[in-house]
């Protein structure tokens, strides 16, 4: 009788492990595509609902400001990056990340609006300093990176951008890298053009073939219809896509990046697709930027009317982001 219940208690046990295991996923341990997926280092699907942040222009504050971004239940941050800026620096800002279990993306502002193979090859090396891969191994299961804040400016054709994002991702993975690389579109972040037509021959050059590609949406994404439709096209083609920054309708199109962009078309097609979005960007923007902060420059926490529609709305970051199962 007792062999019996030995017996069965030892069955029930792998029953549960095997149950527990099922639910928290067998991954990497590190994050992955899988089609149009994000995947965590658990190896469960994750859809990003986060914001920018401007570490690099305003350190203290932005440092300082994670936990009233956290409190907001946003479950990733986009970290502004510069190469100026030693590599070690980033360290506080991850591990903070972190500990208020949001994901932290690393970009490099330097190379906006450059359309030179060099420079975004020069970003490309600084991942590949002895002290930038030393925090990717520390934060691997965490960390994303993404390599280029907007490279290439509107003229850039599409077969320059992915040659040069070629050499640049063959870089990252010869020093390393294993973890999921964010690829920005081209024509200051939104041109989705060489996105759709080389974003899979990037994914097969990859040896890895651990991508995710970003648009923004600015000016260039008046229309609503276009919105709708190219974020389906990407999803149907099984190309992992998020919208990596947005702005809004100010002034009806009367500002200096002559923006009126159906913001709420952006949540609407995300939450059905199951797709990201990180909205820029917190606050500390510059005077003609000023429109696009989410809280009030003199506190760092007081929603504006932007960030009232992106943290509070419906469809919004509050209503909709849930963690990474890595801080279960």
């Amino acid at each position: 009788m007792l062999k019996r219940l030995i017996k069965n208690a030892s069955l029930l046990l792998v029953i549960v492990l095997l149950s527990c295991q099922s639910e928290s996923g067998s991954g990497n341990g590190y994050f992955t595509t899988n089609a149009s997926r994000l995947l965590d280092a658990n190896n469960n699907a994750f859809v990003l609902r986060g914001v920018n942040v401007p570490h690099a222009w305003h350190p203290e504050a932005s440092f300082e400001a994670l936990d009233v971004i956290a409190a907001n239940k946003v479950n990733c941050v986009r970290i502004v990056w510069e190469t100026r800026l030693p590599a070690s620096g980033l360290d506080s800002i991850l591990q903070k990340c972190i500990d208020l279990e949001m994901i932290p993306m690393v970009e490099l502002h330097n190379a906006t609006g450059d359309s030179t193979e060099t420079k975004l090859l020069k970003l490309a090396a600084y991942y590949t300093s002895d002290e930038m891969l030393y925090l990717y191994r520390k934060y691997e299961k965490y960390l994303l990176i993404n390599i280029a804040n907007e490279w290439g400016e509107n003229t850039m054709n599409d077969e320059y951008w992915r040659d040069a994002y070629k050499k640049s991702i063959q870089m990252l993975r010869e020093a390393g890298y294993r973890s999921t690389i964010v690829i920005d579109a081209s024509g200051w972040g939104q041109n989705s053009s060489p996105i759709l037509k080389y974003g899979q021959a990037l994914i097969d050059f990859d040896s890895a073939h651990n991508l995710l590609f970003s648009v923004h949406m600015y000016g260039s994404w008046n229309d609503k219809t276009k919105i709708e439709n190219d974020l389906k096209d990407a999803h149907a083609k099984q190309l992992p896509l998020i919208v990596g920054e947005f702005g809004y309708n100010f002034s009806e199109g009367e500002n200096n990046l002559g923006c009126k962009v159906d913001h709420q078309q952006i949540l609407k097609t995300c939450d059905a697709l199951k797709m990201g979005y990180l909205a820029w960007s917190w606050t500390g923007n510059n005077e003609e930027n000023k429109w696009l902060d989410l809280v009030e420059y003199s506190d760092w926490q007081t929603p504006t009317w932007w960030g009232k529609e992106i943290l509070n709305s419906p469809l919004g970051i509050r209503q909709t982001a849930v963690k990474a199962s890595v801080f279960n």
